[in-house]
């Protein structure tokens, strides 16, 4: 039986009021209690685990029959309940909540919604439709473009930037959204693997572990082609008939008026945004100057787009991130440490990956790749290990649809199509998951056995 104590962990004295909640809070619960700090610890650990439970449970379904809530409001009920439990104070909640995300996806919310005032998705939903592109073509175009474009601008701009052209097509082309849907938010994370700046977790990786942004790109784009042909491939397998059963898209009347003076600005912006971050400026700043700066060169009124923000789904992210954060303060994801396998070899490399793709599930992959970081360089082959984690802890994303954030953004802004719940996801999710990161970590040992590091 594996000891819910964290390996190294000293075993705490009788009467002993010297606890931590940093990696403790899962075995505490298996001793007894000597105080009145031992039982607040309990608390917060068994409190902790029962509210992110109870969150999963309501952002997971897509409704109940008493209970009608969304996602958004469900994940604040859970944040609301750690802070009143006890578990965070109301100043540690309001730490919890990570502005820069915020930021980021505020400012891309902004730049896609001068997009669409522009008119640019209309008119590339009406050249998509007037050029009778078959379902098998939109769906290999949706892999890829998702995948490449996720290398270089973040997954979860990427889903926030194509999720409402996907939605427009698919009602305009009579198309099933699922397939689609599942290809962007699957691909998107497929695709961030393959640069330090893909993902908010490959950024943690790359400045914890000093690999140079040269060489993370050489070992790990080739995985990430390799892993999209596969999603491609499965895709095609699993929806082949809905795919084809799709009725022919048609254009009618017309090509949508472009407005090009906004279209030319917001384009140029987002293309200096994107130059910024290849040059290593800061994420959500760059976003938020290139949307200020929108702001302030066109001439139209900002309240039309700001009206249209997806403001529920800012609220979603920052309650969700209190939510994880009471969970990780009350040592939970710490005490995993003790899950993994002593020594290296096949049982370690399986085990670390096991463990990976199941906590950045449970925790959120960012909250683990931060106390995982701390682990990595006491494994044996250290360097083999941060890739592992990198990929393990991307493509585990894949697995359930609360499990990357990007998964999240397609199913909030698709959420008027109601075809993306948590089953849905899920039966796709945990075949692309599998495949995909035995082919990842099949490679990488591969890669290690024949260019040592």
């Amino acid at each position: 039986m594996v000891p819910l104590r964290p390996q190294g962990t000293p075993s705490p004295q009788r009467g002993s009021r010297r606890w931590t909640t940093n990696g403790e809070g899962l075995w505490c619960l298996a001793i007894p209690a000597t105080g009145v700090a031992e039982w607040r610890r309990r608390w917060d650990v068994l409190t902790a685990i029962l509210v992110f439970a109870v969150t999963y449970v309501l952002i997971a379904a897509r409704r109940f029959s008493l209970l009608h809530i969304g996602r958004p409001a469900g994940a604040l009920l859970g944040a609301v309940g750690m802070v009143l439990l006890g578990v965070l104070t109301p100043k540690e909640a309001f730490a919890c909540v990570d502005l820069p995300t915020i930021g980021l996806l505020f400012g891309m919310m902004v730049l896609t919604g001068y997009l669409r005032e522009a008119g640019l998705f209309s008119a590339v939903v009406w050249r998509t439709l007037d050029r009778r592109w078959s379902p098998r073509a939109v769906l290999g175009g949706v892999v890829w473009l998702s995948g490449f474009a996720s290398a270089f601008l973040v997954n979860d701009t990427v889903c926030l930037m194509m999720t409402p052209l996907l939605c427009v097509l698919a009602e305009a082309a009579g198309l099933d959204p699922l397939p689609y849907l599942l290809a962007l938010a699957t691909s998107a994370n497929i695709g961030s693997v393959a640069t330090l700046a893909g993902n908010p977790q490959n950024m943690l990786i790359g400045m914890a572990s000093g690999i140079p942004y040269r060489e993370y790109l050489l070992v790990m784009a080739p995985v990430a082609a390799l892993c999209l042909g596969v999603n491609h491939w499965l895709l095609v397998a699993v929806f082949g008939k809905r795919l084809r059963s799709g009725p022919r898209a048609e254009a009618s009347g017309g090509a949508p008026r472009v407005k090009r003076a906004i279209a030319a600005r917001s384009l140029l912006v987002l293309a200096g945004v994107v130059v910024a971050w290849l040059l290593g400026a800061d994420l959500a700043f760059t976003a938020i100057c290139g949307a200020a700066l929108l702001i302030l060169i066109n001439r139209i009124s900002p309240s039309k787009v700001f009206r249209e923000l997806d403001w529920p789904l800012l609220l979603f992210f920052a309650a969700l991130f209190v939510v994880v954060g009471g969970v990780e303060r009350a040592g939970v994801v710490a005490a995993l440490r003790s899950w993994l396998p002593a020594g290296g070899g096949a049982a370690g490399i399986a085990g670390f990956a096991v463990v990976s793709v199941a906590a950045s599930n449970l925790f959120s992959n960012v909250p683990f790749v931060l106390v995982a970081a701390k682990w990595v360089q006491g494994l044996p082959a250290p360097r083999l290990h941060w890739y592992l984690l990198a990929l393990t802890s991307t493509f585990a994303g894949n697995l359930t649809l609360v499990g990357s954030m990007a998964n999240l953004i397609v199913a909030e802004l698709s959420g008027g199509l109601r075809v993306m719940g948590f089953r849905q996801y899920f039966r796709y999710g945990a075949l692309v998951t599998l495949a995909t990161t035995a082919a990842g970590v099949l490679y990488l040992v591969l890669v290690f056995a024949l260019w040592p590091r």
